[in-house]
């Protein structure tokens, strides 16, 4: 019987160092860090896993920011589309979009 080690309990002594690792584990522990890594890989225990999601969640901010960039004036709507990387047609459609969830669309 073999008894499972709980890698959040280990020494950091018996941690590996980053070098060692390889692939998409260095690549984690680069990002994360070598415990967090082999958390993860200790979760999901060889199961593939697709993490998704955070680009509407960063398309979000920058519609906000956007938002709140253009409301504060003295920034041409175009500069603001180039500075944040969006086309003119998309900029304004975020910009017309409503910040009051009881104001409605007249679109």
């Amino acid at each position: 019987m073999s008894k499972t080690f709980d890698i959040i309990n280990l020494p950091e002594d018996a941690l590996p160092a980053i070098d060692t690792l390889s692939g998409d584990m260095r690549l984690v522990a680069e990002i994360v860090g070598v415990r967090a890594a082999l958390l993860l890989a200790q979760r999901f225990d060889g199961t593939p896993i697709r993490i998704w999601g955070y680009r509407r969640w960063l398309q979000n901010y920058r519609d906000r920011c956007m938002r709140a960039e253009y409301d504060r004036g003295g920034i041409a709507g175009v500069d603001l589309f180039r500075k944040y990387g969006v086309s003119e047609s998309w900029g304004w459609k975020i910009l017309g979009r409503t910040t009051d969830d009881r104001q409605m669309s007249l679109f």
